[in-house]
């Protein structure tokens, strides 16, 4: 059969930007009809924290139908300028620096690897033409694209807080799907559509019929790793399945029939993401993966027994090396990915919400002396816990946004006094700031943002058994070098 060339415009991605939109998006929609929308984002963060939210939007099922992809949260860019990018974000769930970030790390990745989608397209063309040195070419311009996607991950870490991100943002980017444990066994109703005021607690089996189970937020669900994974021919498999990876027959075979697609991949959880994608995007990948045939070329092409007798200059030494470059570039970004969960997610669950202890102060038998012009007294008894870190976010504390920092289940601050001792400073006797100690009476074991006893599972926004899962597929990004 003969080869189509893919263009990035046929799947509305950018050959600049690429998944990202070409301008930038909108502050407010021009329209009057969204003129509400409009009016509930200008006010967004005081109305979740006053809990008026779900009576104020139930239209966004209608729009997702037309933009072909499931109603759930997603980010957006501009405004705050991100290092380096012209990125920032217009709203966020919290309000707070930290979730910014966390968005912006990603979108930046995005930005920055169109120069990888850039080659893989012309890599799937050289590979048609038999050319290995442009092979070898696109396979380098792909590994220095991977190279800056793995610097701009590690810059998670430079102003996204882990516990901030886990006790404060995390529960906005879940969704409810395998999310029994979180008491959303049958998923979420969405009151108002799909009849479901018609229905009562007569006909309550169809009813559960019309819950929704749809995944949070997810790194699977952009397309961009899944672009690069099918490019250099790495195969997942189902969660706690061994596969293997393609053989120098089959790739023969592939190659010399290139009218038989590739088969989907194989973990089901990867390819139920993609309906999270636009659909361009989604049908770029299925279209990728029935002409891609980069893995195989270099398979056929590099073969153990001609690369015992070639030099480190031959151009079959060459291009095995740019490919297996990409693999471990791709393995070193998953790396990085499972440190960020463990760090942000794991470690957070285990160790549970928590604030610093109260000081304890003694109280001098006689008066205290005036302090100096340079010294500013702290007033303990004035002190309140406010929702955030040192310094404090532009939210209020609130007990059930934020469990942590739930100051009814903590006695009231207050200056101990004891009258047994003398003012003399260096023998003073007061107790020190310890370190945190749970917040009294948080033992809920509902919702995403809750403390993990030794035994249970650690799940993804997307409800999957988060280490298990990128572990494997760490594992088998690794076994795909050659």
């Amino acid at each position: 059969m003969s080869y189509t060339p893919l263009r990035l415009e046929d799947y509305d991605i950018s050959p600049t930007h690429g998944f990202l939109p070409s301008k930038p998006p909108l502050r407010r929609l021009p329209d009057p009809y969204y003129t509400p929308w409009e009016q509930i984002m200008e006010r967004f963060n005081q109305f979740v924290l006053a809990h008026q939210i779900r009576r104020l939007v139930r239209k966004a099922l209608l729009l997702s139908q037309t933009l072909e992809r499931v109603a759930i949260g997603k980010t957006s860019q501009a405004d705050r300028p991100f290092p380096n990018f012209n990125l920032g974000t217009i709203h966020t769930f919290s309000g707070s620096t930290d979730e910014s970030w966390f968005y912006l790390v990603t979108t930046a990745i995005e930005a920055k690897c169109a120069r990888g989608l850039n080659a893989i397209i012309a890599a799937v063309e050289a590979v048609e033409h038999n050319d290995i040195e442009r092979v070898t070419y696109s396979l380098q311009q792909m590994a220095l694209s991977l190279i800056d996607a793995n610097f701009i991950l590690e810059r998670m870490y430079e102003r996204c807080d882990p516990y901030v991100f886990y006790w404060k943002i995390r529960a906005f980017l879940a969704g409810w799907e395998n999310m029994a444990e979180a008491g959303l066994p049958y998923g979420v109703l969405y009151e108002g559509v799909d009849d479901t005021d018609k229905f009562s607690l007569d006909n309550w089996q169809s009813l559960i019929r019309r819950f929704r189970k749809y995944a949070g937020g997810s790194a699977a669900q952009t397309p961009l790793l899944q672009a690069f994974d099918i490019a250099l021919g790495i195969k997942h498999y189902p969660t706690g399945e061994k596969g293997q990876q393609t053989s120098v027959a089959d790739a023969r075979n592939r190659l010399r029939n290139h009218g038989v697609p590739e088969p989907p991949v194989a973990n089901s959880y990867l390819v139920q993401m993609r309906n999270y994608m636009p659909g361009g995007h989604r049908r770029f990948l299925e279209d990728l993966a029935g002409a891609c045939r980069v893995r195989e070329y270099v398979l056929l092409t590099c073969s153990d027994s001609l690369l015992l007798l070639g030099r480190s200059d031959d151009p079959r030494v060459l291009l095995r090396r740019a490919y297996n470059d990409c693999v471990d570039l791709m393995k070193s970004f998953r790396d990085k990915h499972i440190m960020i969960v463990s760090r942000y997610i794991i470690a957070p669950a285990k160790s549970g919400p928590s604030i610093p202890q109260r000081v304890s102060v003694a109280a001098p038998s006689r008066a205290v002396p005036p302090a100096p012009e340079n010294r500013v007294p702290v007033n303990y008894a004035s002190r309140r816990m406010l929702g955030g870190r040192a310094g404090g976010d532009s939210l209020p504390a609130d007990p059930t946004m934020y469990p942590q920092t739930n100051t009814s289940a903590i006695r009231p601050t207050e200056v101990q006094v004891t009258k047994s001792l003398n003012w003399d400073l260096p023998n003073m006797n007061r107790s020190k700031t310890t370190s945190p100690e749970p917040v009294a009476g948080h033992g809920s074991k509902s919702g995403l943002a809750r403390q993990l006893d030794g035994n249970a599972i650690a799940r993804g926004t997307g409800g999957t058994d988060a280490m298990q899962f990128l572990k494997q597929v760490r594992n088998e990004t690794a076994h795909t070098k050659i």
